[in-house]
C-alpha cells in the first residue's frame, strides 16, 4: 500500500502488510480536481536525505492541493508521520490494485490510528447540534463511501472546511445516529456489525449516492463481509452480485424484505380476501433480489430472530430450517415454508405467503407475496398490487403477520420453489420451456383486496326515524363487504320511500389504469312512492319485509371517490337524499382486520303533511332490504 509522509507530501510504498506503520487516513467528499496518485511525486530511496533545493524542485513540479496539505498538516500536528487518502493512494489505472484496494477498503479504515472526517461544507464554530447546522446536511452523510468509513474506523474527527475541530465521532454518535440511522452502539463500536440485520445495514445506504452506479455495491462489500471482482460498466449488476454473494456467505433471511410492505393493516382478513386480476407488473420488484440499496429504505426496523422462534411460530421444526442455493444465474432454488392464500383450479394462478426468517420493529414476522409465473409454472414472481379501499393501488412485496395470525403461519409446509431472482440474466435451460397450460399471453398479478365496511350514522337513523319512517334492523358495526363486485341494498319505508345501494367495484380511468386512482366503494338511491302502499294489506296486517331488489349496476357517476367530499344529493328539490362517507380508518368500533370503515350518514328532505302521517302506520323494525351479488 502507498503512504504520504505528512511532512515530504511525498508517497512511500509498503510492500508488506505488517511492515506498515501506524497512519491516519482521510475521508472526504470528492470534487471536481482532485490530486491523483500520478499528480502525488513519489519517493526514491534515501530522498529525505537530499538537499533542501531539490526537495523544493519536486515540490513545484508537484503542487500538492490546498486538501493534502490540510490533511497531512492536521495528521503531522496530531504526531502522525504518514497518512492515507483515496484520491492520492491508489493508482486508478492499474485496474488490479484497483480492485485488491476496493475490496479492502474497509479494513484499510479500520486498521487507521485516526480518521479525519473532512466535511468541506461546514463552517467553523457552529453547533452541530443545531436543528439548522450545516453539520446535519453535510454531504458527507449523502455518498456512498463514507458509509464505511464512518463505521470502520474505532477513531474519528469531525473537521471543518479551515480543518479545525468539530469533535469525535464517540461525543456525537447520539447525533450521527439521528441523521444517518445507524444505531449509535454501531458507531462506537459497542456492537457487533454482523448483529445488525442485512436489511436494517443496507437501510443505511438506500438514499446515498455515488458517482458511478457500481460503486453502490462495491462501497458496501466490507460493511457485509464479502469480497467482488470489480467490473466497472457493470452498472446495476454490480449490486445483484454483491447480493448474490452475501445469500452465499448468510442465512439472514432479512435480505428479502426489501420494497414496500402491506403492514398498516391487520393482513390476516386481506390474505384470506386474495384475488386475482389480469394486470401485468410495470415495476422490477417482482423479483427476488434488489435492483438498488433505494429499495431497502424503509427497512431499518427488520431485525433476524433466531431458528427455534421462528420455527414455534409457524409451527415447524427448526431442523427444517431452509437452505439456499443459487441455480441459472436469474432463478433462485430454496426451501421455505409456504402458505396458500388462493384456490385456484390452474396451478398457473397459484397464490401464495413465503414466510421469512425476521420479523419488524413490531414482532411480526414478514412474508412474501409470491404467485405463479403464467409462462413458466414451475417459476414465482414475487409482491402483487394492493386495492387500497378506493385509493391508489400500490405494490407490496412482501406483508408483516403478527403474532395473533398463528391461524395463518400454521398452514406453512415447506416447499421447494424456484423464483426468479432477477431480470439481469435471461431464462435459459428446462425452466424457460416449461411453459404453463395457459395459452392466453397475458401476465396475471395478484390484487389483495381488503374488504370495507359501511356503518350507518345513529344520529341520521334516529332522525328518520322521528320523520315516521319505517326503520330496518342495522348492525351495530355494519355491514362488511368482501370483495369485489358485492352489494347491499336497505330500504326506509314512509309516504316517500327510497332505498340505498351500495358496493363494492374495481374501476379503471383510462389507459394508464395500473397508476391511475382505483375506486371500489359506490353508492346511488332510488325512491318508490309506492312503496308505502304495502305498509298496510287490506285485511290490516303490517307487512314487515319487502321482496328481494333489483340489482343496480354501478357506474362511473356513482364512485363514492369522484364526489366532492364524498357527499352526493339525490332525487328532486321537494324529496331529496343526501348521502355523505365519511372514512373511519382501523375504528375501534368494528373488526381491526378491516382496511376501512366508512359512516354513512343520510340526510333526508321532503315533504310531510299530517294527513299523509296519519295514512303511514309503522311496524316493528326489521330489516326491509338487504341482498348481495
Amino acid at each position: 500500500m502507498y503512504l504520504i509522509n505528512t511532512t515530504s507530501l511525498t508517497l512511500h510504498r509498503f510492500e508488506k502488510s505488517d511492515k506498515v506503520p501506524h497512519y491516519a487516513i482521510l475521508s472526504h467528499v470528492w470534487g471536481d480536481h482532485e490530486q491523483s496518485f500520478q499528480q502525488t511525486p513519489l519517493a526514491k530511496p534515501h530522498q529525505e536525505k537530499k538537499d533542501f533545493f531539490h526537495r523544493m524542485v519536486g515540490y513545484a513540479r508537484h503542487r500538492p492541493s490546498a486538501k493534502v496539505k490540510g490533511a497531512c498538516a492536521k495528521a503531522r500536528a496530531d504526531g502522525f508521520e504518514w497518512l492515507w487518502a483515496d484520491m492520492s493512494c491508489i493508482d486508478t489505472s492499474n485496474s488490479a490494485e484497483l480492485g485488491e484496494t476496493i475490496n479492502s477498503m474497509f479494513d484499510l479504515y479500520k486498521r487507521a490510528s485516526m480518521c479525519y472526517a473532512y466535511l468541506h461544507d461546514v463552517p467553523p464554530r457552529e453547533d452541530p447540534h443545531s436543528p439548522t447546522s450545516c453539520f446535519r446536511k453535510s454531504r458527507w452523510f449523502t455518498r456512498a463511501w463514507t458509509l464505511q468509513e464512518l463505521i470502520a474506523p474505532g477513531s474519528i474527527i469531525f473537521l471543518s472546511y479551515d480543518w479545525q475541530v468539530i469533535g469525535p465521532k464517540w461525543r456525537l454518535a447520539p447525533l450521527i445516529e439521528s441523521i444517518t440511522g445507524i444505531d449509535r452502539l454501531v458507531l462506537t463500536h459497542k456492537r457487533d456489525l454482523n448483529d445488525v440485520s442485512i436489511a436494517c445495514r443496507m437501510s443505511w445506504a438506500a438514499n446515498r449516492q455515488a458517482r458511478r452506479e457500481e460503486d453502490r455495491a462495491y462501497s458496501l462489500m466490507g460493511i457485509f463481509g464479502v469480497s467482488l471482482p470489480t467490473i466497472y460498466g457493470e452498472k446495476q449488476h454490480a449490486f445483484i452480485r454483491l447480493q448474490e454473494e452475501i445469500i452465499r456467505r448468510s442465512q439472514d433471511q432479512s435480505i428479502f424484505a426489501w420494497g414496500a410492505a402491506l403492514k398498516e393493516h391487520s393482513t390476516g382478513t386481506v390474505v384470506t380476501m386474495a384475488q386475482e386480476h389480469d394486470y401485468e407488473s410495470q415495476k422490477e420488484a417482482d423479483t427476488l433480489l434488489a435492483s438498488s440499496p433505494a429499495e431497502f429504505a424503509g427497512c431499518a426496523g427488520i431485525s433476524t430472530i433466531p431458528i427455534d422462534e421462528f420455527a414455534h411460530r409457524i409451527g415447524q421444526r427448526s431442523e427444517d430450517f431452509p437452505l439456499y442455493t443459487q441455480t441459472g444465474g436469474a432463478i433462485f432454488k430454496t426451501t421455505i415454508p409456504l402458505v396458500p392464500i388462493v384456490k385456484s383450479d390452474d396451478p398457473v394462478h397459484a397464490v401464495m405467503l413465503g414466510l421469512l426468517c425476521c420479523v419488524d420493529n413490531s414482532n411480526r414476522i414478514v412474508g412474501l407475496f409470491l404467485r405463479r409465473d403464467p409462462k413458466v409454472s414451475s417459476m414465482l414472481r414475487v409482491g402483487g398490487y394492493i386495492a387500497d379501499g378506493s385509493r391508489f393501488g400500490q405494490y407490496c412485496r412482501t406483508t408483516h403477520l403478527s403474532a395473533r395470525e398463528t391461524h395463518i403461519m400454521e398452514r406453512a409446509m415447506f416447499k421447494d420453489v424456484n423464483i426468479l431472482a432477477s431480470r439481469q440474466v435471461p431464462l435459459r435451460g428446462p425452466l424457460s420451456s416449461a411453459s404453463s397450460s395457459c395459452s392466453s399471453r397475458r401476465k396475471s398479478l395478484v390484487f389483495f383486496e381488503p374488504p370495507c365496511t359501511v356503518r350507518f350514522s345513529r344520529s341520521s337513523c334516529k332522525a328518520l326515524a322521528a320523520m315516521g319512517f319505517k326503520m330496518p334492523v342495522i348492525p351495530e358495526a355494519g355491514f362488511r363487504l368482501t370483495g369485489s363486485g358485492e352489494m347491499r341494498s336497505i330500504s326506509f319505508l314512509g309516504y316517500w320511500s327510497f332505498t340505498v345501494y351500495f358496493g363494492t367495484c374495481l374501476v379503471d380511468y383510462g389507459p394508464e389504469s395500473l397508476s391511475a386512482p382505483r375506486a371500489k366503494l359506490w353508492a346511488t338511491v332510488t325512491f318508490d312512492s309506492d312503496l308505502d302502499s304495502l305498509l298496510v294489506e287490506d285485511d290490516g296486517s303490517d307487512i314487515t319485509e319487502t321482496g328481494a331488489v333489483n340489482d343496480v349496476l354501478p357506474d362511473q357517476s356513482m364512485l363514492v371517490e369522484l364526489w366532492r367530499d364524498h357527499r352526493k344529493t339525490f332525487g328532486p328539490p321537494n324529496n331529496e337524499v343526501r348521502l355523505t362517507f365519511d372514512c373511519l380508518a382501523h375504528s375501534s368500533a368494528v373488526d381491526r382486520g378491516m382496511a376501512e370503515t366508512y359512516e354513512l350518514e343520510i340526510r333526508y328532505q321532503g315533504y310531510y303533511g299530517t294527513e299523509q302521517r296519519r295514512r303511514y302506520k309503522p311496524a316493528s323494525a326489521r330489516s326491509y332490504s338487504i341482498s348481495g351479488n
